[in-house]
């Protein structure tokens, strides 16, 4: 490898270095697979209309601006290079802007270092923004596709075309956005619903063996919550179920998943947080929730279950232990938290 700067110091290095990295344009990454820490440039965060450092430092940030369609050739890549079974990391996708637009990118990435089992350690990379040449290329993909079916006026019917296109394609993304919220939602109290869940938590262990990160769950449910609707009726159940939703959702994470799992049991998924912190957290909903006044003189309890991800496990296997710690909860006067 050619060599540019031979510093004596750190400090003149880190100094070039951190020059060199704020004057390209595009965007830099590094990423430490055995923390889950990663440093982007500050190009990075311009190239896609980002405030510098809006972000945490995680791998979070980059997989949820992947477009959709992208995601799963994106992963199988990575996830190619990383194991060693291919020599070069090099892809084009398209990334999230802050204007919620897409930009296409071409992502080159290079291991550095390596764990004693031979898995990457550590690695770097650069998105290089190539929006313009693939719209141009698209562009004469078309024109081309046209010019063999004769069209003479070329260039009026593809500007019809396109705002036509690009009004039907809105029209699509709002109806498509509402079905998907619709299909994804507990409809009484706005949470993900079970078939989300499942989805999600699907992607939530692949990421995990993915990154080696930890992932932990809790499942819970509302003490005596037949005698809420037995006493006050459905009304006042429903009010305890959509206040309990609201307060709980208020004090997770971003990247958690608060699930409604069917009546009064509800799951919380906990990316890149291992089990004893989940206890804490679960603690500390649990105490919340005690605290509460659902409406005047009416308090509620909740008992929660909590569970830690280990590699191998099936989505059955995790449920069975949160049920598990969840029944011992509910023999030993329920109100507690317990793994």
């Amino acid at each position: 490898m050619y060599k540019t700067y031979n510093h004596k110091a750190v400090e003149a290095s880190n100094d070039t270095l951190n020059n060199i990295l704020d004057l390209i344009v595009e965007g830099t990454w590094d990423w430490n697979r055995n923390t889950g820490h990663v440093d982007r440039s500050p190009g990075w965060y311009r190239m896609l209309g980002y405030e510098v450092g809006i972000f945490l430092k995680d791998v979070f940030t980059w997989e949820n601006i992947i477009h959709q369609d992208d995601y799963s050739r994106v992963m199988e890549n990575f996830e190619l290079y990383t194991s060693g079974r291919i020599d070069k990391y090099c892809i084009e996708y398209r990334c999230k802007q802050a204007n919620d637009e897409y930009l296409w990118i071409v992502d080159r990435g290079k291991a550095l270092e390596y764990n004693p089992d031979g898995s990457v350690a550590r690695m770097i990379g650069a998105h290089q923004n190539i929006h313009a040449q693939k719209v141009a290329q698209n562009e004469l993909i078309e024109q081309n596709r046209l010019l063999k079916k004769g069209n003479v006026t070329l260039e009026d019917k593809i500007t019809k075309k396109a705002n036509e296109l690009e009004k039907k394609n809105q029209e699509l993304k709002e109806k498509i956005s509402e079905v998907e919220h619709a299909s994804n939602t507990d409809a009484l109290t706005d949470i993900a619903n079970r078939r989300k869940l499942e989805i999600e938590l699907a992607k939530e262990i692949l990421r995990s063996n993915r990154y080696n990160h930890p992932l932990s769950l809790t499942m819970f449910d509302i003490d005596n919550f037949k005698h809420v609707n037995d006493t006050l009726g459905h009304k006042a159940g429903d009010i305890v179920l959509k206040t309990i939703c609201k307060l709980v959702s208020k004090h997770l994470r971003e990247i958690d998943l608060f699930a409604r799992w069917g009546g009064e049991e509800f799951v919380i998924l906990f990316p890149n947080l291992p089990l004893e912190n989940a206890l804490i957290v679960a603690e500390k909903l649990r105490i919340l929730i005690n605290e509460c006044e659902i409406q005047l003189g009416l308090f509620v309890t909740c008992s929660f279950g909590v569970t830690e991800y280990c590699s191998g496990d099936t989505i059955e296997e995790l449920f069975l232990r949160m049920d598990k710690s969840l029944y011992h909860v509910k023999e030993n006067g329920k109100n507690r938290v317990e793994s």
